[in-house]
C-alpha cells in the first residue's frame, strides 16, 4: 500500500512540476502580474502567438498597436497568417520593401482592413477603437442591431458617425473592450497592446460569428512571430554633410538606416555609357566601413551594390550630354549576405549620372583659343605688321568661336573610371539584422515605435 502511495506521490509531483514548468513557458513576459486586467488574455494571445512580446521579455500593455500590426495579429487570430499571397495591394504607400507587407498584402485579398480614401494604407497610423469596432463589424456576420445599444456608455455621442453602427454591432456580439471604465467606450482612442489582447482573444472564442471568407476553412498551426522590435538609440552618419538626413535607429533587432541617407560609393569597373544598355546592372562598393559617429559598424568595406540602368539617353545635339538613369536595388556584404537597398544617384541631376554640361564648351575653348586664335591672329598681325597684337585679338576671337561651337555641337557621353566615386541617396529605409552572420529574409520597417 506504501508503495502505492510512494508512487502516486512521485506521479502528483511530476504532474505538479509539469505545470508549473507548462506556466513558466507561457508566461515570457516579465511586465503582467497575474491581477493584472487582462493577463488572462494576454497569456492568451501569447502562448497562441498571436501577439509577440518584446525583445526584452516584456509585454507593454500601454504601447499604441500601429495599423500594420493589428492587422498581421487579426491575420493569425483568423488562421490566414500563412495563405499564399495572390495579389499585390495597391497603396500609394506600400510596396514589397516596408515593413508588415505580406500582412498587407494578405489582408488586402481577402477585404479585411481598407486603407484610406486618399489612396494610403497608413500602416504606420496607430489604429484607433473605432476604426477597430468598424473591422470587428466588418468580418463578422449581419445581424440586427438598435444602436441604442450605446447609450448605456457615457460617451457614445463621441463615436464618428461612420462608426456608430459598427460599434453598436461590435457590443452586440461582445467583440469590444471598454477599459479603464465600463461606463466609457473611450471610441477615439489609439487602442493599446492589453486592449488589443483582450479583443482578439474574445474573437478566437467567438470565430462561429465571422464570416466563411474571412477565415480559415480548417484550423492551422500558427508559426511564431519574430520579437516585438524596440529602439535602443538613435544615432547619426557623418558621410555627406548636405545630407537631409543623417539618423539610423539601432533596434534590439536591427541596425535601420533611415530614408534620405547619402553614401558615397565606387564603380567596381570602367563604365562608358555606349558601351551599354537598359537593363544592364552595374555593379559599385563601398570603399571603406560605413560607421556611425557613436562607433556602431553598419556596413562593411567592400560590401557591393547594383544599380540597374532604368533608361539611357544618348547624347544630343545643342550640346546635351548623355544621361544615365540608375536604379540601386541590393547590396551584397562581403559574406555573401543580400539585403535590399533601395536609392538613386545624387551626382550633378539628383537621379541621373551624366557630365557636366560646361565639360565640353570648356574643351573647345582651349582648343579654339590655342588653335582658332592663331589662326584667326597671324593674319591679322601680318597685315599690320604686329604678330603680337595679331594673337591679342586672335586667341579671345578663337575661345569665343570655340566656346559657341562646344554649346551648338552635340554633348559628351558618360564615362567613369573604376574606383571613380558617386553620391547616392537611400529613396527607402535600409534595414540589417544586427547579426552579421543572419540573411535578411523578411520585409523592412519604416518606423519603429519609440
Amino acid at each position: 500500500m506504501s508503495i502505492r502511495k510512494n508512487i502516486a506521490a512521485i506521479f502528483l509531483s511530476i504532474g505538479l512540476l509539469l505545470t508549473g514548468f507548462s506556466s513558466a513557458l507561457a508566461k515570457s513576459y516579465t511586465d503582467i502580474p497575474d491581477d493584472y486586467w487582462a493577463a488572462e488574455e494576454i497569456e492568451d494571445v501569447v502562448t497562441k502567438n498571436i501577439v509577440p512580446i518584446y525583445g526584452d521579455s516584456t509585454y507593454k500593455p500601454l504601447e499604441r498597436v500601429t495599423r500594420v500590426d493589428w492587422t498581421e495579429w487579426l491575420l493569425r487570430a483568423l488562421g490566414l497568417a500563412q495563405a499564399p499571397i495572390t495579389s499585390e495591394p495597391n497603396y500609394s504607400d506600400v510596396d514589397p520593401t516596408i515593413y508588415g507587407y505580406p500582412s498587407i498584402a494578405r489582408s488586402d485579398q481577402f477585404g479585411l482592413i481598407y486603407g484610406y480614401t486618399d489612396g494610403e494604407f497608413k500602416p504606420q497610423r496607430f489604429i484607433t477603437k473605432t476604426e477597430t469596432a468598424s473591422i470587428m463589424s466588418h468580418i463578422t456576420k449581419d445581424t440586427d442591431v438598435d444602436t441604442s445599444i450605446l447609450n448605456q456608455f457615457a460617451d457614445s455621442s463621441q463615436i464618428p458617425d461612420w462608426g456608430v453602427y459598427p460599434f453598436s454591432k461590435a457590443i452586440k456580439y461582445g467583440l469590444y473592450v471598454n477599459w479603464p471604465l465600463d461606463t466609457e467606450l473611450n471610441p477615439n482612442r489609439e487602442l493599446n497592446r492589453a486592449e488589443a489582447a483582450v479583443l482578439l482573444a474574445r474573437l478566437m472564442k467567438a470565430l462561429e460569428l465571422v464570416e466563411p471568407e474571412y477565415k480559415a476553412e480548417e484550423p492551422q498551426e500558427v508559426v511564431p512571430a519574430e520579437p516585438q522590435e524596440y529602439i535602443l538609440a538613435t544615432e547619426h552618419l557623418d558621410t555627406y554633410g548636405k545630407a537631409i538626413v543623417d539618423r539610423v535607429q539601432i533596434t534590439n533587432l536591427r541596425r535601420i538606416i533611415l530614408a534620405k541617407n547619402v553614401f558615397q560609393v565606387s564603380f567596381v569597373e570602367p563604365f562608358n555609357s555606349t558601351k551599354h544598355q537598359i537593363g544592364d546592372v552595374i555593379p559599385f562598393y563601398f570603399k571603406d566601413d560605413v560607421i556611425t559617429k557613436e562607433g556602431t559598424l553598419l556596413i562593411p568595406a567592400n560590401t557591393k551594390l547594383y544599380a540597374t540602368i532604368e533608361e539611357l539617353r544618348d547624347k544630343r545635339w545643342i550640346n546635351k550630354n548623355s544621361e544615365v538613369y540608375l536604379h540601386f536595388t541590393e547590396m551584397e556584404f562581403p559574406n555573401g549576405n543580400k539585403y535590399p537597398f533601395i536609392a538613386r544617384v545624387l551626382n550633378n541631376q539628383e537621379g541621373v549620372l551624366s557630365e557636366n554640361k560646361w565639360l565640353k564648351p570648356l574643351e573647345y575653348t582651349v582648343a579654339g583659343a590655342a588653335i582658332g586664335g592663331a589662326a584667326i591672329g597671324l593674319p591679322i598681325g601680318a597685315a599690320n605688321d604686329r604678330s603680337g597684337d595679331g594673337l591679342a585679338i586672335g586667341i579671345p576671337t578663337g575661345a569665343g568661336v570655340g566656346l559657341l561651337t562646344g554649346f551648338l555641337t552635340p554633348g559628351v557621353n558618360f564615362k567613369a573610371r573604376a574606383n571613380e566615386d558617386v553620391l547616392v541617396e537611400l529613396k527607402v529605409d535600409c534595414s540589417l539584422y544586427n547579426d552579421y552572420t543572419q540573411q535578411y529574409t523578411t520585409t523592412t520597417r519604416t518606423e519603429i515605435q519609440e
